[in-house]
């Protein structure tokens, strides 16, 4: 195979807003989590709690600009920094 003219299948990414705004988020629970997100986009979100982060694996609930609710699951964490998964079945 001649390696001069392999290029690379591009992994498309979703395109994600850089979002710098506080942001409505409730554990399991119901009870609030004081987040600012960094960027959001369909598929989750990426933000800074201004207190204690979520664990990984707990489900969040996004209240979105719009009205509308978004169920996720944590899925990193890394200090007050972590990542949401939002639950986009049907």
């Amino acid at each position: 195979m001649d390696k001069s003219k392999f290029k690379p299948t591009p992994i498309l990414r979703e395109r994600r807003r850089n979002k710098c705004a506080r942001f409505a988020l409730t554990d399991s629970r119901g009870e609030a989590i004081e987040v600012i997100v960094r960027d959001i986009s369909s598929k989750g979100l990426s933000a800074a709690a201004i207190g204690t982060a979520p664990a990984v694996n707990e489900v969040v609930r996004a209240h979105l600009e719009d009205g509308r609710e978004v169920w996720g699951l944590v899925r990193w964490a890394e200090g007050n920094l972590f990542g949401v998964e939002f639950d986009t079945r049907g």
